[in-house]
């Protein structure tokens, strides 16, 4: 099952994950099995045709996937969303990437102890929501 609330219980369960402390305003969703987290995104720092998503996941779902594509892309109407990960995660790279994600940069010190990579994922490169429910996509 798919969620957005309670939010502050599921931005404390990835930023448990990622190492960071959320604070609002922000929203969230996550996929919910058997009354446990098993997946979820933090979107914060919203600018309009921005937003910044935290993820964190035991595994990932399609529907949780499409669900996160719709809020960015039909609810608060942005052209990209940002998303940053460590230098030395290299699962979280690989699914940036496959979300159709590209690397923009780097920032030193980020992470306080690792460089953060900074990435941009467009709404014509995410592979789960522009043709992925009808011919005609976003």
């Amino acid at each position: 099952m798919i969620v957005c609330e309670p939010s502050a219980e599921i931005a404390a369960w990835v930023g448990a994950r990622i190492g960071v402390t959320f604070h609002p305003p922000y929203t969230t969703l996550a996929h919910v099995d058997r009354g446990r987290i098993i997946a979820g995104f933090v979107f914060n720092a919203w600018t309009e045709h921005d937003i910044e998503i935290s993820l964190a996941a035991d595994r990932l779902s399609l529907t949780l996937m499409r669900a996160a594509y719709d809020y960015v892309v039909r609810q608060l109407g942005c052209r990209r969303a940002t998303a940053r990960t460590r230098a030395d995660n290299i699962d979280a790279q690989t699914v940036i990437a496959r979300l159709g994600g590209r690397l923009e940069g780097r920032q030193r010190g980020y992470f306080g102890d690792c460089d953060g990579l900074l990435y941009a994922i467009m709404k014509e490169d995410f592979p789960y929501g522009l043709h992925a429910k009808s011919p005609q996509g976003a």
